[in-house]
Parts: structure tokens; C-alpha cells; sequence
């Protein structure tokens, strides 16, 4: 197994979950949340942590971060932006970049 296999294998829902909490940390804790706290159905669009342009960078970020493609159109287009439903969508459906 080559190092991006390896690499991709390792992606899982909470990974995925703590790479996005992290990356969007600063905007959360500036709503009066931490973090760690954010429940599976905290929807970033709809909280204002990111606005439909930022659907597109977290999307790129989160291929970038660990090296995969995703194929979005399986996804509810309404899920795209809620923290667990695309955390999983993402473990299960990474493929190799």
C-alpha cells in the first residue's frame, strides 16, 4: 500500500469531523461555541460560519487535506454543509486522489 492509500484508508467520520471543527474554529467560538461541543447536526451554511461560495473551499479543503476526490452528486445537496452527515458522506465515499 502506497502512501496515499494509506493515507486515504485512514479517512473516517471523525477525522473528517475534527478537521472541519478545526479549520472553522475561530468562527465557531465566535458564535459562543466550542468546538468540541458542536453537535453532528450543526449546519455550517445555515449558521453563517461559511456562505455558499465557502461550500466550494471547504469541499476543495477537505480533498486537499486528505487527499482525495469526492463525487458530490450521492450527497442531499441539504447535507452538504452539515457537519455529521458530511463527515460520514466523506469517510465512505473518498476516493483516492
Amino acid at each position: 500500500m502506497d502512501q496515499a492509500d494509506r493515507r486515504n484508508s485512514d479517512v473516517n467520520p471523525g477525522k473528517v469531523r475534527q478537521f472541519l471543527l478545526t479549520r472553522y474554529s475561530e468562527a465557531i467560538k465566535g458564535m459562543g461555541l466550542n468546538p468540541v461541543d458542536v453537535p453532528d447536526s450543526f449546519d455550517f451554511l445555515l449558521s453563517g460560519v461559511i456562505d455558499s461560495f465557502g461550500i466550494l473551499e471547504m469541499i476543495s479543503s477537505i480533498e486537499d487535506e486528505f487527499r482525495i476526490r469526492l463525487d458530490l452528486a450521492e450527497l442531499d445537496a441539504e447535507q452538504i454543509t452539515i457537519l455529521g452527515p458530511l463527515s460520514l458522506y466523506v469517510a465512505e465515499n473518498a476516493k483516492p486522489n
